[in-house]
């Protein structure tokens, strides 16, 4: 009985070592991995308000401040900060129809990280959606 008792505690002590050693990684790839998918999660949203935006900026009645109230609507909705919307040409109400309108939705990854830290730092994400006036 007394030889099993300390078999039990010697692997009891290599087990705590190895929780030690694992914990770590562990912990980094998790949150990495949450990190990574909260960048998507950005890109998609900076996908979609550009494409928003230049649904609205290609119809004939259709206005700068329109246009950019329907691309600031869907990153206000998924709760992003900083979000810049820019259009190509700056004023679309001259563009003739026929032309292309270039919108890009671009946000910074600092303010709209979960983690303070990462590889996302210093970083803008962006996207552009491209279509021809109506």
């Amino acid at each position: 009985m007394k030889r099993k008792s300390r078999n039990f505690r010697c692997r009891r002590g290599a087990a705590t070592v190895e929780f030690a050693v694992c914990l770590p990684v562990v912990v980094l790839i998790v949150f990495g991995s949450i990190e990574a998918a909260s960048m998507l999660f950005l890109r998609q949203t900076m996908i979609q308000s550009s494409y928003e935006a230049a649904k609205v900026a290609i119809l004939a009645e259709g206005t700068t401040q329109d246009a950019l109230a329907a691309g600031l609507a869907v990153a206000d909705g998924r709760n992003l900060e900083d979000v810049q919307i820019t259009f190509d040409p700056t004023n679309i109400e001259s563009v003739p129809p026929g032309d292309l309108i270039t919108i890009t939705a671009s946000a910074p990854g600092d303010s709209n990280s979960l983690i303070p830290f990462g590889p996302f730092q210093n970083r803008t994400v962006s996207a552009s959606a491209v279509m021809v006036k109506e």
